[in-house]
């Protein structure tokens, strides 16, 4: 309920109401401050004016705080958030309408679950229906509210979610929400925050610091040591990562411990991140199967499934699980046939690792030959990439080897690429390079996200040039409209490349596979596969952006490096490539 105090600055002058009314807003903005928060993304409603004012407050008297941006679209808030955090480090807020805007970027908030990604989720409501002093709106009592409260539709798709029931707590909710989102297992968490509580008075409480950074923490001595003992005895040891983050200590410390004991390293297929330089000699691909026989350890690096059948492990091989939470409340069944776990920061333990590897006398020898086998299969890996790459160039019909090359010729060095293709993501791996933990990102799981999560790269890495590359149906389901134009308005440029089969392979490839001789089959009679005459191009045209239909192989370049020319100078480009021969049975596994 609103005070009498609130009642009379409602009707008083804004002057009164900017320097003399800190409200339910100011306690949500101090403590987004003291957080450490950089932006606030918001797909905003109506019940967010207490906010608004205390931006504007904050704007007026020119104070620090985070950077609010507004975009048209949920999932855009919510994956531009998890971008940015998963470079940074940094927990994000985001900000959306009642019930109908949670559950419009649901999809997202429960990827960012799945992905353990720390995210503060708020959203609002009414509780008086226009029946006290303070009328919200009539939408509230007709539309909006959601019975038991908004945190109910939260609850299967966050970490935690609760209502604030007044004011007085309100600032320290906030507080807590956001380091229980930051805290073992790591995800998003949501606050439920009323309009009569964002226009309460607030009291500003005494006691109002920056908060704690979460602490890091490591495994025992004793347990890092037994671990070491393990690599130093192994004959024929592997490491197999697959999200160790965008964040280069740890990339640089799983070099370290595998460059130190010659151990070569698989990244999984359900990697997020390129985790290992393609270029070391102990980069050794992303398919362990080949090697399941012939391993005597596994090292599992952020591996959370590694085998697939998951009882298809490496038979006699000791496994260990090296992560920040190994086992996954969010998976309905996950087993790694672990014998060991070292858990807490990963990047810690790997140095520790390597530390003890070193102390326990590694054999010269044994590492030597090891590095020289995995360098010779390396190099061998390679001449098969390259040779795939110089017959594709030799054919008009584009295909990913070719596309992969003109890119790496054509656009920056230091590209960031989105990939949210299909039917090509394991052709568009095996061919991209990476250097870094900052080259190559896996959009998250839920097709749709990634112009999202390529807006909230180029976000966290202005200085880099982002790629999203997206197949013609997953283009279909990603916001791009409202996208381009956060784009356009926040100078975020962005290179879309759309790898155009006309078609959803996946359904083709599962129909044919569960029907062999099905009627589909023979008659070449699809339903849910075919996609026919859409110029996806076009969408660039709507921000005055780079748009061109590239259908040969010699057309690949100069189309690449046109729209290099539109994006460096500040708009984004779409390019809508024809692959008609791509698609098949042979790159989904």
């Amino acid at each position: 309920m609103l005070t009498e105090r609130g009642r009379e600055a409602l009707m008083t002058s804004d002057i009164l109401r900017t320097t003399n009314y800190p409200d339910g807003g100011e306690a949500v903005l101090e403590a987004f401050r003291n957080i450490g928060i950089d932006y606030i993304i918001s797909s905003p409603g109506s019940e967010w004016p207490s906010l608004w004012e205390a931006l504007a407050r904050q704007k007026r008297n020119e104070t620090d705080g985070p950077i609010y941006l507004d975009c048209g679209h949920e999932i855009l808030a919510v994956t531009m958030a998890a971008a940015y955090t998963q470079i940074t480090g940094r927990i994000q807020v985001v900000v959306l309408h009642a019930g109908a805007g949670l559950l419009q970027g649901a999809m997202a908030i429960n990827a960012c679950r799945a992905m353990e990604i720390p995210m503060l989720i708020m959203s609002g409501e009414a509780l008086g229906f226009g029946e006290t002093s303070f009328d919200p709106g009539s939408q509230w009592y007709r539309n909006l509210s959601v019975v038991g409260g908004n945190q109910r539709l939260a609850e299967p798709i966050t970490k935690w979610a609760q209502q604030v029931p007044n004011s007085a707590t309100l600032y320290q909710s906030v507080v807590r929400a956001a380091e229980l989102a930051q805290r073992q297992p790591k995800g998003p968490t949501y606050l439920c925050v009323s309009m009569e509580t964002l226009l309460e008075d607030w009291k500003n409480p005494p006691h109002r610091t920056a908060v704690a950074a979460s602490p890091k923490v490591q495994p025992l001595e004793a347990d890092i040591e037994s671990v070491a003992k393990l690599i130093v005895e192994a004959k024929s040891p592997i490491i197999y990562v697959e999200n160790l983050g965008a964040h280069n200590e740890a990339f640089e410390a799983l070099q370290e411990l595998a460059i130190g004991a010659g151990i070569p390293v698989v990244e999984g297929q359900g990697a997020f991140f390129g985790n290992f330089p393609k270029s070391n000699p102990l980069y050794a691909g992303q398919d362990v199967r080949p090697f399941l026989d012939e391993i005597d350890l596994c090292l599992l690096v952020e591996c959370r499934a590694p085998w697939y059948p998951p009882s298809n492990t490496p038979k006699g091989a000791t496994v260990v699980s090296v992560a920040e939470n190994s086992l996954k409340n969010h998976m309905v069944y996950q087993t790694m046939y672990a014998d060991r776990y070292l858990e807490g920061d990963v990047a810690s333990i790997l140095k520790l690792l390597s530390q003890s590897v070193q102390r326990a006398g590694l054999q010269t020898r044994a590492k030597e030959q090891r590095t020289r086998l995995w360098a010779d299969r390396h190099r061998s890996n390679l001449e098969v990439l390259a040779a795939a790459e110089a017959e594709a160039e030799q054919s008009e019909i584009i295909s990913v080897p070719a596309l992969a090359k003109a890119m790496r010729e054509c656009l920056p060095q230091e590209s960031a690429y989105v990939d949210e293709t299909i039917m090509h993501s394991n052709a568009l791996r095996a061919h991209l390079n990476w250097r870094d933990p900052q080259t190559f990102f896996r959009a998250p799981s839920g097709l749709g996200q990634g112009v999202g999560y390529a807006l909230g790269v180029k976000l966290a890495l202005r200085e880099r040039f982002v790629v999203f590359l997206v197949g013609d149906g997953t283009f279909m389901y990603n916001p791009i409209i409202p996208a381009l134009a956060f784009a356009e308005e926040h100078k975020l440029p962005v290179l879309v490349i759309v790898l155009n089969n006309s078609k959803y392979s996946a359904m083709q490839y599962f129909h044919d596979r569960f029907y062999p001789s099905g009627v589909s089959m023979m008659d070449q009679s699809y339903f849910g596969v075919n996609i026919t005459g859409s110029k996806y191009e076009e969408a660039a045209n709507l921000v005055d952006g780079y748009s061109k239909r590239v259908l040969v192989t010699s057309e690949l370049r100069d189309a690449l490096l046109e729209a290099k020319r539109y994006v460096l100078g500040g708009k984004c480009a779409v390019l809508n490539i024809e692959m008609p021969e791509l698609g098949s049975a042979q790159t989904l596994r």
